[in-house]
Parts: structure tokens; C-alpha cells; sequence
């Protein structure tokens, strides 16, 4: 198994991981395009400390994810089970593709969760576009469970939640 660290993301992270997630929203699966996530994004998710990179111990950068608890628009779906709550969400989860097809994604939401619980939430939530089948197997297969749709952002999404605890 591949040794990784996963760390707040520092300033000097945020040039290294645009182009990786330009290249992620030029897939016709993603539901991301040339203008999201931007500069600013990252630059807001990273002076909250919400956004973690991972990298080997030889410092290649393999992923990222971000933590998000403030989103109005995904709070207020009616598909969330409320008896789980607080909850939080994994957003721009991304895995760089040369360290694709390797449980990288995995780990990197196994991270996820694993902070989402420390900061005593009771679940964790992802959308994923409907498009993005891969993706829908994947958490599907992770033990999360599709709660519903929804189509925010002018995207239609799948809802996936799970226990944290």
C-alpha cells in the first residue's frame, strides 16, 4: 500500500491542483466545467482549512477533497435523513489520473469521513452527477446510500448519504 499524508492544503497547493481539476471537468462525465471550480474556489475552501491534498511520501501529488457544511442550497434537500445530523459534505473530491483505478479515492474519502466524525458529525453526504456512473457505483459499493435526486447548479445529481456513527 501506498504511504500517503493528507493535510490541510497550503496556498502554494492551490497552482498544482488547478490544472488537475480543469482536466477532471473536461470529461463528459463531470459534472464541473471551465469556470468551477476557479481560482477563487480553491482559494476560499483552502483560507477555511477546509480543503486536504494528499500526497506520496515523495511528495507527488495524488488527490484532494474538500469539506463543506455551509451549503444552504444542499442542506435543504427533503432527501436527508435529519436523524443524522449534524452532517457534513465531501465536495470536489478528486483523484489525479495517474493514481486513478488504485483505492486512492477511497482512501481519500475514508479520510473524509474520518475528520467529518472528529468534528462530531453524524453523517457524511456527496452528490454526484447522474452522469458520472463511476462514481455512482463507487459509493454505492462504499456502503452510502442513494437518498434521492436533486438538480442544483443547473446539474442533476444523485444524493448518497452514510452513518458516520
Amino acid at each position: 500500500m501506498i504511504d500517503l499524508t493528507i493535510n490541510p492544503a497550503s496556498p502554494a497547493d492551490l497552482a498544482q491542483l488547478l490544472p488537475f481539476y480543469r482536466g477532471a471537468a473536461a470529461r463528459p462525465d463531470c459534472p464541473w466545467d471551465e469556470w468551477y471550480p476557479d481560482p477563487a474556489t480553491l482559494t476560499a475552501d483552502q483560507s477555511r482549512g477546509q480543503l486536504f491534498c494528499a500526497r506520496t511520501a515523495e511528495g507527488s501529488l495524488v488527490g484532494a477533497y474538500v469539506l463543506s457544511f455551509d451549503d444552504p442550497d444542499t442542506a435543504a434537500l427533503p432527501c436527508w435523513n435529519r436523524d443524522w445530523e449534524p452532517a457534513g459534505e465531501v465536495v470536489r473530491l478528486l483523484v489525479v489520473p495517474a493514481w486513478e483505478n488504485q483505492g486512492m479515492g477511497r482512501r481519500l474519502l475514508a479520510d473524509a469521513m474520518e475528520r467529518l466524525a472528529g468534528m462530531g458529525c453524524r453523517s457524511c453526504r456527496i452528490l454526484v452527477g447522474r452522469e458520472n456512473h463511476r462514481a455512482l457505483r463507487s459509493y454505492a459499493k462504499l456502503g452510502f446510500g442513494r437518498t434521492g435526486r436533486a438538480r442544483l447548479y443547473d446539474t442533476d445529481f444523485d444524493c448518497f448519504e452514510q452513518e458516520l456513527f
